[in-house]
This record gives C-alpha cells, sequence and structure tokens, in this order.
C-alpha cells in the first residue's frame, strides 16, 4: 500500500519524525514492517500500538544495527547516498545520475529503493521542483540519527580519521593544546598540533593511555589490530579471523580509544578514493601503531633462519653480459631466448643456488632489465649482443648499478601491480626505510604498515579523491586493494625485488619471512651513509694453498664479490663466502676478456696474507692454455704475376688499405674499401679488376 505525503509541516534540514513518517503508513503495511524488525509474537491489534513497537525498535541502535546487517551492500551504499541529503531526503532523478551507481541500470535501482522502502528503511516523499511533482524519498529523522552513529558516523576527513595530529586539530583550537597536555599529564607547552601529536606518540605517554584501558578485551583487540594489520583492521575482518575475540560494544570501545588519544571505530568508506574500504574499521593512530605495538607484543625478534643475497644478483649479471658478449645467443623468431641457452646460463647463475629464485624466472627479468637498460641488442640475424653500456656494466659504480635496478623494479611495480596508488606508496615505503638503522631486525610488515597508514592519512593532501575520479570517470576500473592488502603487495614487492638485489635480509620463523633489516648494500642504495662500525667490520681475503678462499664481507666488500665470483666458484654464501680456484673457473675468465695479471692483482690488494706460490704459479699456467685466434672479412687480391702486385703496394692510397701480402701474386685488403673505389684506384695504374663492365 503507497504510503501518505510525510513531508508536509515538517522542518526540512531535521528531517522527518519517525513517528509521523510512521503513523502515514497504512496497517497492513506497519504489521509487515513488524514482522521485519521483530519477527517474534503477534502484532498488536492497533494502528497506535504498531506505531510505539516500530518506533522504540527503529530507534534503538542494537535493533537498527542486527537489521542493517540484513542488507546487501549495494542497499547499503544506497542508504548511504540518503543519510549525506538534507533532511535525510533525496530524489529519485538525483539517485539515477549519481555516478555511485552507474553499474545498476534504472529498473535495478527503482527495484533497490522499493527493497529499502519495504523494509522501513526509506518511506516516500512528493517533492517539488516548482514545475512538476517529482518522486523523493527519505529517512525519518530518528532512523537517520542512528544509522550515522555506525554505518556513515560524522564528517571527518581521512586526516582526522587515521591521524592523531587531524584529531587533535578537530579537537582543540591552539590555545587549549597545553591544557591537553596537562590532562595526560605531560608536562611543558606546545605551539602546534603536530607538537602535540609528538609527545603524545611518546613511549612512556602511550603507556600510560593504555594502561587506562580497564578492559583486557579492548587491550587484546589493539594488540592484534597494531600486529596483524598495521593499526586499520576491518570488522568483518576481525570477526572472521580472531573468533576468539567475541562481539565488542562499539560505543564502550570508541569511547576507549578516543578519550585515550589512541584510535577510533567508526565506519570507514574509502570507495571514492579508490580503495575497497566501505564498512566499519578500528583504527589506531598512525603515529601510535608503533609504540602500542612495542608494548603490547613484546620481544626481541630471534631469526631461525637469515637469508642474505648480497651482490649475487649482480654478479649474475655480470656473468650473463659476459656469456653473451664471447657467445652470442639466438632469438626465437618470437623474440624469446632459445631454451637450450637458458638452460646453460640457469646452471651458472649464482643466485639459483642461493636462494628460492626459479632459473627460469630469474634468466627472464634478468633479461629483461638488461634490455631495458640498453645494454643488450638485438642483430639482423636475430642474435643478442652486449652494447657499449652493457660492456661497461663491470666498471660502473656499484651505487649507479643499485639504483638502476631500483628504479627499474619501481616501475615494473606500479605497472604491472598498482598501476593508481602504486607510486606514492612506493616513495613513502623507501622513506621508511630510509628511517630504519641498518642492520636492525623489525618485523617484515612494519615498513608496508607506517607506508600504507601514511598514505591513507594523506589521502586528500595528495588530491587522491580528484584523481581516481577523473582518472575513471569514464573508464572501467579495475578491482579495488583494500587497506591491509596495499600494505601486503609492499611487503611481496619488498621480499620479491628488494631482497633479491640484497638491500634487504630476510629472518625466517617456521620457514616463513618474519623479519627483514636494511643491509649496508641497501643503506647505499638509498642514498644513506653506512654507519662507521658497520663499514670497518669485516673486510678479510684469505687465500689458502689448497686453492680454497675464504671472504669476510664488509660494507666495502660488495665490488670484490663481483670481481671474485668473474674468475672463483662461490660454494657458500653465509656469515663468510667461500671461492674455490679452479681450471675451469679461471680458463672461462680468461675465455671472457679478464687477464691473467688482472686476477692475481685482485687477489694481492685484498688477501690478509701473500698469495701462496703455488695459487700465482698455477693461476699463469691456467690462463696460458687459453688460445685466441682472430676473425676478420677481408678481400683478396690476386695478380697474374708480381708486378702486378708491386704497382698496387707503390701506390700510396691502395697501400693504405692493405692488410698483408701473403705471396708475390696475392694481397688481403681492408673489406671496408668497395669493389667499384678499388676498380677506379686501380685504373690509374693500368690494372683492372676482372668481370668489370667498363
Amino acid at each position: 500500500m503507497a504510503s501518505r505525503d510525510t513531508s508536509n509541516g515538517s522542518r526540512i534540514d531535521r528531517g522527518v519524525a519517525l513517528q509521523s513518517a510512521l503513523e502515514a503508513r497504512e496497517s497492513q503495511d506497519l504489521r509487515e514492517l513488524l514482522s521485519f524488525w521483530d519477527g517474534h509474537g503477534r502484532a498488536p491489534d492497533s494502528k497506535a500500538r504498531l506505531v510505539g513497537d516500530l518506533q522504540r525498535r527503529m530507534s534503538s541502535e542494537k535493533s537498527v544495527r542486527r537489521r542493517t546487517k540484513f542488507l546487501s551492500k549495494k542497499l547499503v551504499d544506497l542508504l548511504k547516498f540518503f543519510l549525506r541529503g538534507e533532511g535525510y531526503r533525496a530524489n529519485l532523478e538525483h539517485v539515477t545520475r549519481s555516478k555511485a551507481f552507474s553499474y545498476l541500470s534504472p529498473f535495478e535501482l527503482k527495484a533497490a529503493i522499493n527493497a529499502l522502502t519495504k523494509r522501513g528503511f526509506l518511506f516516500t516523499s512528493a517533492a517539488s521542483n516548482g514545475h512538476a511533482p517529482r518522486e523523493a524519498f527519505l529517512v525519518p529523522s530518528e532512523l537517520g540519527d542512528v544509522l550515522h552513529t555506525f554505518i556513515w558516523d560524522d564528517d571527518r576527513t581521512v586526516e582526522e580519521t587515521f591521524n592523531l595530529r587531524g584529531q587533535l586539530a578537530r579537537l582543540v583550537d591552539r590555545s587549549g593544546l597545553n591544557a591537553l597536555l596537562a590532562e595526560h599529564g605531560i608536562k611543558g607547552k606546545a605551539k602546534t598540533h603536530e607538537d602535540v601529536a609528538r609527545l603524545l606518540a611518546e613511549p612512556d605517554t602511550v603507556v600510560r593511555r593504555l594502561d587506562a584501558l580497564d578492559n583486557d578485551k579492548h587491550r587484546e583487540l589493539l594488540r592484534i589490530v597494531v600486529s596483524s594489520y598495521g593499526g586499520v583492521a576491518p570488522r568483518s575482518m576481525l570477526e572472521k579471523k580472531h573468533k576468539g575475540l567475541g562481539r565488542w560494544n562499539r560505543k564502550a570501545l570508541q569511547t576507549a580509544l578516543e578519550t585515550n588519544l589512541l584510535g577510533t571505530v567508526r565506519h570507514v568508506s574509502l570507495g571514492e578514493y579508490g580503495i575497497h574500504q566501505f564498512e566499519e574499521a578500528v583504527v589506531v593512530y598512525e603515529e601510535l601503531v608503533e609504540p602500542v605495538r612495542m608494548h603490547l607484543n613484546p620481544g626481541d625478534p630471534a631469526p631461525e633462519t637469515v637469508r642474505s643475497l648480497g651482490v649475487d644478483f649482480i654478479s649474475d649479471i655480470s656473468a650473463f653480459l659476459s656469456f653473451v658478449e664471447h657467445n652470442p645467443i639466438k632469438l626465437t623468431l618470437s623474440g624469446k631466448v632459445y631454451r637450450t641457452a637458458v638452460r646453460k646460463l640457469e646452471d651458472a647463475f649464482i643466485i639459483t643456488r642461493t636462494s628460492g629464485f626459479t632459473g627460469q624466472w630469474l634468466f627472464q627479468y634478468l633479461f629483461d632489465f638488461c634490455q631495458s637498460q640498453s645494454m643488450i641488442e638485438r642483430g639482423k640475424d636475430r642474435s643478442v649482443y652486449p652494447t657499449v653500456k652493457g660492456k661497461s656494466w663491470d666498471r660502473t659504480p656499484l651505487e649507479k648499478k643499485l639504483t638502476r635496478l631500483l628504479s627499474f623494479s619501481c616501475g615494473n611495480w606500479t605497472k604491472s601491480v598498482e598501476p593508481f596508488h602504486g607510486k606514492r606508496l612506493l616513495d613513502l615505503f623507501l622513506e621508511r626505510l630510509r628511517e630504519l638503522p641498518v642492520g636492525q631486525w623489525v618485523e617484515v610488515n612494519t615498513p608496508a604498515f607506517a607506508a600504507r597508514n601514511g598514505y591513507l592519512a594523506n589521502l586528500d593532501r595528495f588530491g587522491v579523491r580528484d584523481e581516481f575520479q577523473s582518472r575513471y570517470q569514464f573508464a572501467q576500473q579495475t578491482g579495488m586493494r583494500d587497506p591491509h592488502q596495499l600494505a601486503l603487495a609492499l611487503t611481496q614487492w619488498a621480499r620479491e625485488r628488494l631482497h633479491l638485489f640484497g638491500l634487504i635480509d630476510l629472518g625466517e620463523r617456521g620457514g616463513k619471512p618474519a623479519w627483514m633489516r636494511l643491509t649496508a648494500l641497501g643503506a647505499k642504495a638509498l642514498g644513506l651513509e653506512v654507519p662507521v662500525d658497520i663499514e670497518e667490520q669485516g673486510g678479510a681475503l684469505i687465500v689458502n694453498p689448497d686453492f680454497e678462499m675464504i671472504l669476510f664481507p664488509n660494507a666495502d666488500s660488495y665490488d670484490l664479490i663481483t670481481e671474485l665470483d668473474r674468475f672463483a666458484d662461490r660454494t657458500s654464501s653465509d656469515s663468510a663466502y667461500r671461492y674455490k680456484l679452479t681450471e675451469t673457473s679461471i680458463e672461462k675468465a680468461v675465455a671472457e676478456g679478464l687477464e691473467a695479471n688482472t686476477i692475481l692483482r685482485t687477489l694481492s690488494e685484498h688477501s690478509r696474507v701473500e698469495v701462496p706460490q703455488n695459487v700465482i704459479y698455477s693461476i699463469m699456467q691456467w690462463a696460458e692454455k687459453v688460445k685466441f685466434v682472430t676473425q676478420t672479412k677481408v678481400s683478396l687480391l690476386r695478380g697474374r704475376n708480381k708486378e702486378v702486385i708491386d704497382r698496387v703496394l707503390h701506390d700510396k692510397t691502395l697501400k693504405a688499405h692493405v692488410i698483408q701480402r701473403l705471396s708475390p701474386t696475392a694481397i688481403v685488403l681492408s673489406d671496408a674499401l668497395p669493389r667499384d673505389e678499388l676498380s677506379a684506384l686501380l685504373k690509374p695504374l693500368g690494372v683492372f679488376l676482372e668481370g668489370d663492365d667498363d
């Protein structure tokens, strides 16, 4: 049964009272509503009692929350649209024209509105644009107010939701900052909200506010939120994966967190920013995540296994370029390297023996990198050759090599993994890495969580909403990630790329990465100074008479490691690098252009003790076994007698092109001299090329 107009005589800014809206419905409609909102017992006989029962249930947060769970996400999003309107009202035309519902047909949209009307979340209202009546719908004021407390909350910005500084700016003026500090037992004065946020983020003050939480369930919930989700955890995820927490009271938790300036609980909707977040979430302010985690989840990291790759990947790039220079590889018609060549290179890669990276994937990634950096080129016969840039790779400073690797990887990630949010997220992530002390273990997700939280708090400052709406206004948008997925994608990139480049080490627990630490190599790549105490550790090379070599690396050993990898077989890469000099390894290095004197100079300059004489002698002997031949394109010129060739050799112009006289009647000329030019030079001497038309 259609309802009557419920807007007459009501204040537009406040909306329509729930009682008025219900009284405008027919008794049969009210009984159907009561079956949805109650579902138990017998409906009252009188309309007045029907209105009273419904009014009590539809203004109770507990009841409204329970009934809202029966709504699909589409209906909830539609309900939010009406809650944004003045008096919780909107015309059907406005709903239809909204970009938020462009994925729905007019029929589907009308069906969704009817579903909300049937359940009592919407009521019809006649409105006018001055010309013709338009169908409008509204949410009664009491029901809308209740819905606001958990389905939409208030009008806080993302900074006020995720950032303590933003929340303080919302709560107090600058004149009240010192009183706020005193209220939380902090002595001193502050001039800005940022100063207060920094003081409130000090570990001691955070601990005092955490101790003020008198509910153990709240403390356990916070521990999980900061440890497993980095300070931002949707309610649905918490209830699904941590059922032992039970169901918490939103109002009580929100009051506890906000009163102690630790965080908040509210509905967070980030769809307009291109992030899949449309529900209630527990948020710990970004500045407090780490001190809260340190207090609620203490314990020094103790990795069971440490994974460290150093410059293994850089050494493999050098080996690949050297191999290609002396053994050009062929490409198929589709531009792929023949599998036989790939297998041969895979077996030679150091990193396949020191990591979990597979040879086939590793080769393709290495090949793509060299190609992107113009270090290899394709010849006319589909062979791959190193360019001048590729031949100079070994002479390129280590910092520049790392910069090129990092830039290549960042570009790949933003292009293929996270094209919209990726650039800013990576910039923030690398900033968080720069803040890590070199060699200090942190939980593997900590830098990614910090970068993600900083990004969420600054979505408005970065202009993400406008950029997202502009980019995808008329284009299909791919699946959005939620906040947790954004952080995990950063961690995965670090584990797969930064670890590959040796910029971070991984600490494992139970066979899975649990911690990471910035290496001295990573500090160099990020433009940081390596601490002196770390730089001076180790750094000794020992060459034994049995051709075993041991290197205790330090921050300056990376170039030496790549040199040793060129002429010795690496046998292990733990705290010390172990190598074996063999006849095969020396012959391979010499064949690829490395001279014996260069090998011996490298060993003598870095060895802690004098290089054994038998090692020196063997290296020289092994190197001498490698013989070289030269292949050159030339032109053979034969004369019928010795006098003809003598004439050619006496001509100054022609003599400059002569490479060698093979016999009295034959000489070798440079292939650079074309036939027609040779013919022209011979004619003044009275000598003619056979076969010329002239």
